[in-house]
């Protein structure tokens, strides 16, 4: 069972905190760079960060700054049970997304389809602008990812993709990529959901959204919230997109998606309630294992590169419980885009891939 300290929430609010952009190499990257880098292939779970054992040592570059980064590694920091990531965070039933009364997503379907609306504000400068955080002057540009973070501390640094702390930074779930963004069930675009979770523009199925870039503009895929059936079921997954399983204990859930740009892809699993722990597997389409995340103390995640049209299944199961209502969890699946390939991390919270 994951573990809880007193110091919880004050680290959470501390980790929590630099939700910008992160540093790293050029945005902009060969098309077969992650095939080129093939021998150096990884992933980052929260099982590797956990096997660290509170030491940074082997982690480069060097993590010093703040104080006493350590700390954050610990069960009670932003990546343990009660930090962001946790089941009363804001990726938790607590938070925007879900079907209670209390979520401003549920409150999104009645209001129907007001894209036409949302084209307006574009036009004004709104969320989907170049002047939105998807644009050039938001947490995606070259200045901010690979600058202005890591030029805050070492801990910013960090959440970048292939940092110890990267399921925080900017190409996460916690980010403008994210299901609390623009994009997802209570973003910019306006798309009404189906009962299916799809979006819809008069009858048509919408998965993109196109932001204005110098050079260009660029392709987003929206962030759909899918019911459990269906998110199993559905032949067409991008790497955008969220569910909300059930599982009795021994049981699993097993979910296809593709990766249609090459890119780091951020998995992550969320309990419902805190007293559950669920473990998360990643498998390639021959359905051998590539990746888990099966820790204790820490949440459970995996961080890790894939080809342009790489084919992968997400596998969650419920480790172990210690109550008795139902055994409900959230799986989310973030994509970086093919402008996030490359990192200069390297340590020993990096996994080499399975072949």
């Amino acid at each position: 069972m994951k573990t809880r300290f007193a110091l919880a929430a004050m680290l959470a609010t501390a980790c929590a905190a630099p939700g910008v952009p992160g540093p790293g190499l050029p945005a902009a990257a060969p098309a077969d760079l992650l095939e080129a880098e093939a021998a150096r292939a990884f992933y980052v779970s929260g099982s590797s960060v956990e096997r660290l054992g509170g030491s940074l040592a082997s982690v480069r570059p060097a993590v010093r700054t703040p104080a006493a980064p350590e700390l954050y590694l610990s069960p009670a920091s932003c990546l343990g049970p009660l930090g962001p990531l946790g089941a009363y965070g804001p990726l938790g039933m607590l938070g925007p997304i879900g079907s209670n009364a209390w979520n401003p997503s549920a409150w999104m379907v009645p209001v129907g389809d007001w894209s036409a609306w949302s084209r307006r504000m574009t036009a004004s400068g709104g969320p989907l602008s170049a002047d939105g955080p998807l644009g050039p002057g938001g947490p995606l540009s070259d200045e901010a990812y690979s600058r202005w973070l890591p030029g805050i501390n070492d801990f910013g640094k960090q959440l970048q993709a292939g940092g110890v702390w990267s399921v925080l930074g900017p190409l996460g779930p916690l980010g403008p990529l994210g299901p609390l963004g623009p994009l997802g069930p209570v973003g910019a675009h306006g798309y009404a959901p189906d009962r299916d979770g799809q979006y819809r523009e008069g009858g048509a199925v919408r998965r993109q959204v196109s932001v204005s870039w110098p050079g260009g503009p660029r392709q987003y895929e929206l962030f759909e919230n899918y019911p459990e059936l269906f998110a199993r079921e559905f032949g067409d997954h991008d790497t955008s997109w969220m569910t909300v399983g059930r599982l009795e204990r021994g049981a699993g859930d097993s979910f296809a998606f593709r990766a249609r740009e090459a890119g780091f892809v951020t998995v992550l699993v969320v309990p419902e309630k805190q007293l559950d722990d669920f473990d998360l597997e990643l498998r390639d389409e021959e359905g051998r294992l590539l990746a888990h995340s099966r820790s204790r103390a820490l949440m459970d995640f995996v961080v890790l590169p894939a080809a342009a049209g790489r084919r992968l299944s997400a596998r969650v199961t419920l480790a172990a419980s210690a109550h008795m209502l139902s055994h409900t969890y959230r799986l989310y699946v973030v994509g970086s885009t093919r402008h996030f390939r490359r990192t200069d991390i390297s340590g020993d919270h990096q996994v080499g891939l399975r072949p």
